[in-house]
């Protein structure tokens, strides 16, 4: 009785998921197999060398899992300026890390994640372990999660004071497309509010944290803010946080209205 107690046991702790577990481990495992094969029956070096490849990439990946703790929520950059009354938005939440971490600091406000919870990409990926994760960090009372795509959010034009994405955007397939979320972003954003986007860059940090095969599939920096300014965001802020690429632009407000303005 006692055993079956603990295996119904509740997690104590939150787990945030390790993205793209599996394409890693297999692209590796296949790198590697690749080079043993060459090494038995081609050529001995060449195969050491490949095999050498694909085991680098997986010891890469575990350290940036390591640095990234997927044990702990992501509070915002202090950039952000919460007040803790806002109505906020994290699209491609996941299981939550930037979400709990927004909730931590709201007070009367209230954060809602929406992703399409793909499994391919966080194994276990689910709208109820991301609200799990936020019962144990104590905020589900000011978290909620939904089912959303980021090309075509299902809120109303300016539903929200702040909306923040997370390693998301870069997924998209081609600049079209991620302007397309951009634009969508820039929709449910309230005049004069502000949008937090969280990207890792191609630059030598990121290759070291992020493995140098994800971070040629990422963006430079200069390309990001290009996407931005493109959109129709403005006053752009930039800082180096967590690992990534944090930039901060505000969707205009009407000229000569009188939208509320976030300080």
């Amino acid at each position: 009785m006692r055993r079956i107690k603990t295996l119904l046991k509740k997690p104590s702790k939150p787990h945030y998921g390790y993205y793209g577990l599996s394409f890693f481990v297999i692209f590796s495992i296949i790198i590697i197999l690749v080079g043993i094969a060459l090494a038995l029956w081609v050529w001995l070096l060449i195969g050491v060398f490949v095999a050498a490849v694909g085991v680098a990439l997986m010891l890469n990946y575990g350290t940036s899992m390591y640095l990234l703790d997927q044990s702990k929520s992501l509070d915002p950059p202090p950039m952000l300026g919460l007040q803790g009354d806002e109505m906020v938005l994290d699209v491609g939440c996941g299981l939550g890390k930037m979400t709990v971490g927004i909730a931590k600091q709201l007070k009367k406000g209230k954060v809602i994640g929406i992703d399409v919870w793909s499994k391919a990409e966080i194994p276990g990926n689910s709208a109820e372990r991301a609200m799990e994760n936020a019962r144990i960090e104590g905020v589900g009372c000011r978290t909620e999660f939904r089912t959303g795509n980021v090309l075509a959010i299902p809120f109303d034009d300016e539903s929200f004071d702040v909306v923040t994405s997370v390693s998301v955007i870069n997924n998209l397939h081609n600049d079209e497309d991620k302007l397309k979320a951009l634009k969508e972003i820039r929709r449910v954003l309230r005049s004069g509010r502000k949008f937090l986007l969280l990207e890792p860059l191609r630059d030598l940090r990121g290759a070291f944290v992020f493995t140098p095969l994800f971070v040629w599939m990422t963006l430079p920096k200069n390309k990001w803010i290009n996407l931005l300014e493109t959109a129709g965001f403005e006053n752009l802020e930039y800082r180096y946080f967590n690992k990534m690429g944090a930039f901060l632009v505000k969707k205009p407000a009407p000229k000569g209205g009188n939208s509320r303005q976030q300080g």
